[in-house]
């Protein structure tokens, strides 16, 4: 019964909502600046030349 006390009280906070927000903000802001790291610093891939297909031509 103790916790379903507390989360009666939970919903009865009105500032409930907002903190849920800002928790949800401050991750979306932590996943964005590990994924722009993420692709600052991620090695580029070498291009490998791949010679292209031969043209086939008719011998008439």
């Amino acid at each position: 019964m103790a916790a379903l006390s507390m989360i009666q009280t939970a919903m009865d906070d009105p500032y409930y909502d907002l903190i849920l927000a800002m928790f949800a903000l401050a991750v979306t802001a932590v996943m964005l600046v590990a994924g722009e790291l993420y692709l600052v610093t991620r090695p580029e891939r070498s291009e490998t030349y791949t010679p292209p297909a031969p043209i086939v031509t008719s011998s008439r």
